[in-house]
């Protein structure tokens, strides 16, 4: 009679059978799909670009894992939910990652000394992130930006860059950490610039410096490499408040480039809009909910800006009281509009209301402002979901270094899982019902397929879970990347 150890606690039976787990399963593994990644890669090209931007210092000679193979196991890693470096040490035998980075996995459980596919270990990996430049962070910048611009076959005619802010939360006594007073911790500050879905810039900052610190030099770079490519394309950048400073709007101004930036509120601005906040006021009495009224007019600080700006005042009075909203835009700088000067008289030693003075005919007012509001600025709430799926669903807030640098290689890192990823939703998904699923949907339907690796001196083949919810949605998706351009 076979007697067997039990090493593993006991499962509940299935009638008279003992039901039992191990993981002695062989050659098998649970993120089947990254082969769907393998073939965005190949697209791309994404891999290949930002390692010809790393320089490599290592002896070609005693290289065993190279830096591509290094690149391919930790961006594919962090695409397939794995956040942390220490995982490398399970997954560099995964099967899966070992095709993804070009090695044939083992045969019948052997290989050949020269040919062992075992992928890098964690401690190669942390190595390799300390070592990056400064220069070669900004190198990976430009990667980002060429696989847009690449991304696009007939120029648009008119794009839109969305920046927006976060917050990332150090893990201890890290270098450049500081206080934000807004989010009450000490942080990081990444800058993110998305185009529609696309992510073009992700670069990580002190939290103290302001929303739109390196704003104006990210920009001047941006705005050159863009028209290096497409010369006559109108650009229009998107913020909230913290973008609305006067050298990045001056600097617009005077390149061509067009803004519609949220506006901090100020009594001025409020002043402005008093008509329209007492109507809103008098229809929410009636009709209950929120209720909003729109307004144009331009608008120049006393101090700072150097001219006057079109500025849309949305008057709008909730059940809690009054919520104004400002923003302003240079859209309109070109129409023909008549200068204006504005001031507040002194009277009595008390400033009075914003009074105009207007040399010639008054301008009509450029369009709708409710729908230059709704159309042109609310829809960069969407950016703020492409960051909570680098955040929540990418581990970019995964910044736990002691050197700056290697926390900004850590952002690339996460934002180039989310080039593959969302290559995969645009290349492989478009036009079809799935195209706006999230980041970690996509991983949980494509990705995470469990399948069983068989290795012939011929062939490596991918037997996927029979039973997979989604296999007409990958044979589909499959399809789609293979088929040749």
């Amino acid at each position: 009679m076979t007697k067997r150890k039990r090493n593993r606690p006991a499962l509940k039976r299935l009638r008279r059978q003992a039901v039992e787990v191990d993981f002695d399963g062989g050659t098998l593994t649970s993120d089947g799909g990254l082969l769907l990644l393998r073939e965005v890669d190949n697209k791309l090209n994404l891999i290949k670009r930002i390692d010809q931007a790393i320089r490599d210092p290592r002896d070609p000679f005693h290289i065993t894992h190279s830096q591509a193979e290094i690149l391919t196991s930790r961006i594919f890693a962090i695409a397939a939910g794995y956040e942390d470096v220490n995982d490398q040490q399970q997954l560099r035998d995964d099967p899966a990652f070992q095709v993804a980075a070009g090695r044939t996995p083992r045969i019948n459980g052997s290989f050949d000394d020269d040919e062992d596919p075992t992928l890098a270990s964690p401690s190669t990996h942390c190595r390799f992130e300390n070592r990056i430049s400064e220069k070669e962070l900004f190198e990976l910048n430009k990667v980002l930006v060429d696989t847009f611009l690449d991304s696009f076959n007939v120029p648009p005619d008119e794009i839109t860059l969305d920046y927006d802010a976060t917050d990332d939360r150090v893990h201890g006594n890290q270098d450049k950490k500081a206080f934000n007073a807004y989010y009450d911790s000490y942080c990081f500050q990444p800058l993110y610039v998305f185009c529609d879905d696309q992510l073009v810039v992700a670069h990580l900052r002190p939290a103290n410096r302001g929303d739109a610190h390196h704003a104006r030099g990210i920009t001047k770079l941006l705005v050159a490499r863009i028209r290096q490519r497409w010369a006559h394309v109108k650009i229009t950048l998107r913020g909230d408040g913290g973008f609305a400073v006067e050298r990045l709007m001056r600097w617009c101004d005077k390149n061509d480039v067009h803004y519609v930036f949220g506006l901090p509120k100020n009594s001025v601005l409020v002043d402005e809009i008093a008509c329209e906040m007492t109507r809103a006021r008098i229809l929410q009495s009636h009709l209950g909910g929120k209720q909003a009224c729109f307004k144009w007019f331009r608008y120049r600080t006393r101090r700072t800006w150097d001219r006057h700006r079109w500025v849309v005042g949305k008057a709008e009075y909730t059940g809690k009281g009054p919520n104004p909203r400002f923003v302003v835009t240079n859209r309109f700088s070109s129409d023909g509009i008549v200068d204006t000067t504005y001031h507040r008289p002194m009277v009595d030693g008390k400033r009075q209301p914003l009074q105009v003075e207007t040399p010639g005919t008054w301008c009509s007012a450029p369009c709708d402002p409710e729908k230059f509001y709704r159309e042109r600025y609310c829809m960069r709430g969407e950016m703020e979901n492409r960051i909570k799926e680098q955040q929540l669903c990418l581990f970019a807030d995964r910044t736990s270094c002691s050197r700056f640098a290697a926390n900004r290689f850590r952002l690339m890192l996460s934002s180039f899982a989310y080039v593959l990823l969302d290559g995969l939703r645009r290349l492989g998904l478009s036009a079809t019902k799935h195209s706006r699923l999230r980041v970690d949907t996509i991983r949980l339907r494509l990705l995470k397929i469990a399948a069983r690796v068989r290795v012939t001196c011929r062939r490596v083949v991918f037997h996927l879970c029979s039973h997979c919810p989604w296999e007409p949605l990958f044979n589909q998706v499959l399809a789609r990347l293979c088929r040749s351009d």
